[in-house]
């Protein structure tokens, strides 16, 4: 549909509301199983004393969004499925037998035969993939006692000699790459206020929940205060000039575990709303990307100040505006245009994005399109679910190539895990990469070297490097992920009997696991076909599908709600519908042209443009919230 007749057809249903009868019809996908949940009294009269104007805006920290503080930092994730731990009481060991009474393969068994490294091409950019880790990464944060390159070990130590939470990766015989052991420690469990592990164990989320931007401004005050200029009370996000280049801000207290910078001079870990942003090039490229756009939209806004009280709106003038204006106009301006792009990020996700993740029927059954003013329902629960943070979102895994390729340059992925050099050095560059060049991962089984073989190898050595893949499974495990075979029950798919099932991939799969019923999640929804129109197949479809409703509807501040004070005027839903992620990259880099859908090659039927062809937002509908 041209893009100007589906703005019309928007704004002309804006006064319509809809919400998914997927809700209505639970038992269609079975019955959901909360988990355990804090509420605060505290939490509850902070945002109880809230004035109106205060709950325009989303607090930080995510609180005062839902009744009961759902989605907000710090909180256990929830389930779709019981755990499946496999103590006596089900409540706390990892899930390590299989229905057989013998012990499952070793993750790194199965990544080994599974999943090895196979070039494929589609015509997908590798912006899907690097904008599904920034989507992931906004909403998702199991944290960990030991970090990646932390000192505490499980691998060589006598079993009674380790901490509890050890679970270490065990490295099959023959295993062409590893040797003995591959370190693994569990992720952090929920505790009660004198510390104690609440059963049944569930795992935290470190981050907001929802899709708010969190990835650019972070999910707590201290990031939040670091990275906002003037000490945490100007309208600017901060930046580092690089040879007179704006880059993403220092961090003031990174450690080894995030970041190693080279010795190049133009080296530093960079701070950005998510701690793992120095984690690979494309990552901290389009962590940069949104950070320039805040700063970008702050000059849009005050322009459309200046014009609106017939003042020039130059450069000079803007900078002297902002420079001479009052502590609360700079609040106002910075909470607004905060509030703007957590909104311009949601349209991007679930407007461009998610529908070619999902497909039209998962789109279309889960409510999940931008035609139409969706209504908010305070009795979802809009907490990141276990099997989706541990399974389903990581899909992107396979799509993660071994090197980015532009001009005469070639990095290799390898070779640049936690060192920030290129996303410093190479921004623009890698940022056009994203969009040309088509990924040499497609969605499939097969997984590039660089992540299963060599992950964090540059910072940790070759001896310590992990594999994604392992990792993932062990993941599932650890947090007691029901196997593959129950969520395809539970979502009332077709049953799956046997291995040979999977065709040229079940001869693999026998190599690893002797039962369907002892399939991990992660692995299983890899070895699926894409569902029509989409990239996943249909069981990481509905956890996404299921989890990003739960987010939509479960969010006050959803961009196309129309609940006050959090909502948004139909003028100002228009202007952010019309922002595409072309306008933005030609916006914030030195990208000359690009193609309308620039998750897609381009084509004859997706051909590039100029960068002149792509208009600025219109900040006109936000100018009511500014008087003379």
């Amino acid at each position: 549909m041209d893009s100007a007749v589906f703005l019309l057809a928007v704004v002309a249903s804006l006064g319509q509301c809809v919400y998914p009868d997927i809700y209505a019809r639970r038992g269609d996908l079975g019955d959901s199983t909360g988990s355990l949940d804090f509420v605060s009294e505290a939490d509850l009269e902070h945002c109880s004393r809230l004035t109106y104007d205060q709950l325009r805006y989303r607090q930080i920290d995510g609180r005062c969004n839902h009744p009961r503080n759902y989605g907000s930092t710090g909180r256990p994730v929830k389930r779709y499925l019981r755990p499946h731990y496999q103590d006596k009481f089900g409540e706390n060991l990892p899930r390590v037998y299989s229905v057989t009474g013998q012990l499952l393969p070793s993750p790194r068994m199965v990544s080994w035969k599974l999943h090895p490294d196979q070039t494929a091409h589609d015509n997908n950019t590798m912006l899907v993939m690097q904008m599904g880790q920034f989507i992931d990464h906004d909403i998702t944060r199991a944290p960990e006692l030991s970090g990646r390159n932390a000192s505490i070990k499980c691998c060589g130590v006598p079993p009674k000699e380790r901490l509890p939470d050890c679970f270490p990766i065990d490295i099959p015989p023959g295993d062409p790459v590893f040797e003995d052991c591959m370190e693994f420690f569990r992720s952090s469990p929920a505790v009660d206020n004198d510390g104690n592990i609440i059963y049944p164990r569930e795992q935290i989320n470190a981050l907001t929940s929802f899709i708010d931007g969190s990835a650019v401004y972070g999910s707590d005050l201290d990031t939040y205060t670091w990275i906002r200029s003037e000490n945490g009370t100007g309208v600017f996000l901060n930046t580092h000039l690089v040879h007179g280049r704006e880059r993403l801000p220092s961090h003031p207290h990174l450690g080894p575990e995030s970041c190693v910078s080279s010795n190049t001079a133009e080296s530093y870990c960079q701070l950005a709303g998510d701690m793992r942003v120095n984690e690979q090039p494309g990552l901290g490229s389009i962590h940069l990307l949104f950070h320039l756009h805040h700063n970008h939209i702050v000059r849009l806004l005050v322009a459309g100040i200046l014009k609106k009280r017939g003042q020039p709106s130059s450069p000079e003038r803007i900078a002297k505006f902002i420079q001479e204006s009052s502590s609360a106009l700079k609040e106002q301006i910075f909470q607004e245009v905060r509030k703007m792009l957590g909104a311009i990020i949601q349209k991007l996700t679930y407007c461009d994005w998610l529908p070619m993740i999902l497909g039209p029927y998962l789109i279309d059954k889960f409510q999940l399109g931008c035609t139409r003013r969706s209504r908010y329902n305070s009795d979802l629960d809009p907490r990141v679910a276990n099997s989706f943070l541990s399974a389903a979102l990581r899909f992107g895994h396979t799509l993660i190539p071994n090197v980015y390729n532009f001009g005469d340059k070639r990095i290799h992925l390898k070779d640049t895990f936690n060192i920030p050099d290129a996303s410093i050095r190479y921004y623009d560059n890698i940022i056009q990469c994203l969009i040309k060049e088509g990924s040499e991962e497609a969605y499939d089984r097969y997984v590039s070297s660089a992540v299963s073989e060599h992950l964090f190898e540059s910072t940790r050595g070759h001896k310590h490097a992990l594999d994604l893949i392992a990792v993932n499974i062990q993941r599932g495990r650890d947090h007691g992920i029901p196997a593959y075979h129950y969520w395809r029950q539970y979502y009332r798919l077709r049953r799956i009997i046997s291995l040979d099932e999977f065709g040229e991939a079940g001869i693999a799969m026998k190599k690893a696991y002797r039962d369907i019923r002892d399939v991990d999640l992660f692995p299983g929804g890899l070895l699926e076909p894409s569902m029509p129109g989409g990239v996943v197949g249909e069981t990481f479809g509905h956890i996404l599908a299921n989890q990003f409703a739960d987010l939509k509807f479960g969010d006050t501040y959803f961009f196309l709600h129309q609940q006050a004070p959090q909502g948004f005027r139909a003028a100002q839903i228009k202007a952010i519908l019309s922002v595409t992620m072309s306008s933005i990259i030609c916006a914030n880099s030195a990208v000359t042209q690009a193609q309308p859908d620039p998750f897609y090659m381009a084509s004859q039927l997706n051909l590039p443009r100029p960068c002149s062809d792509y208009s600025e937002m219109d900040v006109e509908p936000w100018l009511i919230h500014f008087s003379d």
